[in-house]
């Protein structure tokens, strides 16, 4: 096999790795603040509605059984509304709260992301696209984390 598709392999196979469900459930507040105590902002610029755009969500390490929930806004940077229409994930162990008010050129929006590390163990990486209105094409969000 080739390494470039062997590394296609291996980055396919970790995206499929399946969620589990095992008993024993605690809550951990993880915070994606940046200095200063401002919130992460995802930029939306005016090439997003044409191309979509991606982003990284980093839980860090988490004990496994943990549910940990980030924080972060999506910024407006056009010349138009948009709102957050719905998602999809390729995992039950992630989930999205966010509100479908539009948001106004200029304006941000705050969303939570929450992962569930029950029944995993290992580094992770998940997926998350979220459909706003407007884009042809999702904005796409990585979601790692490291489950000890």
């Amino acid at each position: 096999m080739r390494p470039g598709r062997t590394a296609y392999a291996l980055i396919l196979g970790l995206l499929c790795t399946a969620c589990g469900g095992a008993a024993g459930k605690r809550q951990t507040p993880h915070s994606d603040q940046a200095a200063g105590g401002a919130f992460r902002t995802i930029r939306l610029e005016e090439e997003f509605f044409d191309e979509g755009a991606t982003d990284t969500i980093r839980f860090g390490r988490m004990h496994s059984g943990e549910v940990a929930q980030l924080q972060f806004r999506i910024a407006n940077y056009t010349e138009r509304s948009t709102a957050i229409r719905s998602y999809e994930r390729n995992c039950g162990c992630t989930s999205l709260e966010y509100s479908q008010e539009p948001i106004s050129p200029g304006a941000s929006r705050q969303v939570a992301i929450s992962f569930d590390s029950r029944g995993t163990r290992g580094w992770q990486l998940k997926t998350v696209e979220i459909h706003l209105a407007g884009g042809h094409k999702p904005l796409k969000l990585f979601v790692e984390a490291e489950i000890e």
